[in-house]
């Protein structure tokens, strides 16, 4: 059932879900910022859809680390990358060149955040104390690349943060994190590198992955709420396993593991429930929230 032709495998694992991305602010964020691989970017762009997590969140995050922080809300665009955004935009023939510098600009405004919107440095603490809690990684050295997201979708505005190391090696861990621009609640979370080797999944049926993925889960709800079901969504030496969870809010949480150590490579929430994106298969009305 979730056998996938290889040039379609990495495509799906990455960007089966892009066709929700439905605000352009969200990719300038990962045009502009090099810490994010292209095939990251499908599906974390995705909090840009997603409406605000109704999970109260502390007033202070609770995890201080000692990262360097870089706003690239107050920069500016480097002009190599500003180009390559604008050559995209070329791409459409029915543009002329005034409106191709009118969308940018309409675009790059919608990456500095309003009086509404937390702070970088309160987004970076927010996603820090995520990241913590998901990968028991110490951002201690680490730079923290917070970039602001708007989007024409209400209550969606996100502040996205990446955290990496100085070492130029492509096998280097990165980790991200989206966070509601108001309230600092998760939307996503991922680790990646820039190696875009092949990981197999030894086993994938085995149970001990949908009960690691539960615990994985489990580490980042509120003491309130609690799993009401889960499902298996997809189990591929390929893929990994992918798990969605129903919680008893009526939301949902998905987590997909990977590799000899069953890592969680990325996380998302669904606060009005599972919506199918993360399936295969075509959306349908049996999806999991």
């Amino acid at each position: 059932m979730f056998k996938i032709i290889p040039h379609a495998k990495k495509f799906w694992i990455y960007g089966a879900a892009a066709a929700m991305i439905i605000a352009s602010s969200s990719t300038m964020v990962y045009a502009l910022n090099d810490n994010i691989p292209a095939n990251a970017s499908a599906s974390t762009a995705l909090s840009t859809a997603v409406q605000r997590n109704n999970q109260t969140q502390s007033a202070t995050p609770q995890v201080i680390l000692g990262y360097n922080l870089v706003d690239l809300s107050k920069g500016s665009p480097d002009p190599e990358r500003k180009q390559a955004f604008k050559t995209k935009l070329s791409l459409n023939k029915n543009l002329t060149p005034e409106e191709i510098e009118e969308k940018y600009q309409a675009v790059l405004a919608n990456t500095i955040p309003g009086d509404k919107d937390i702070s970088a440095e309160q987004a970076a603490a927010y996603a820090a104390e995520i990241l913590v809690k998901a990968y028991r990684v110490d951002f201690t050295g680490y730079t923290a690349e917070a970039s602001f997201s708007r989007s024409s979708v209400p209550n969606s505005d996100n502040w996205t943060v990446v955290f990496h190391t100085s070492n130029d090696d492509k096998s280097a861990k990165r980790y991200l994190a989206s966070v509601d621009s108001v309230s600092g609640a998760l939307l996503t979370a991922s680790c990646y590198d820039f190696s875009y080797a092949d990981v197999i999944s030894q086993n994938p049926q085995d149970p001990a992955w949908e009960k690691k993925a539960l615990a994985d889960i489990t580490q980042l709800l509120p003491e309130n709420i609690s799993i009401v079901s889960s499902k298996v969504i997809a189990a591929t030496p390929e893929i990994g396993v992918s798990v969605v969870s129903s919680l008893s809010d009526g939301s949902a949480f998905a987590v997909r593991l990977t590799g000899e150590n069953k890592e969680a490579a990325t996380y998302q929430y669904f606060p009005g429930g599972y919506d199918g994106s993360w399936d295969i298969s075509p959306v349908t009305v049996n999806g999991v929230g």
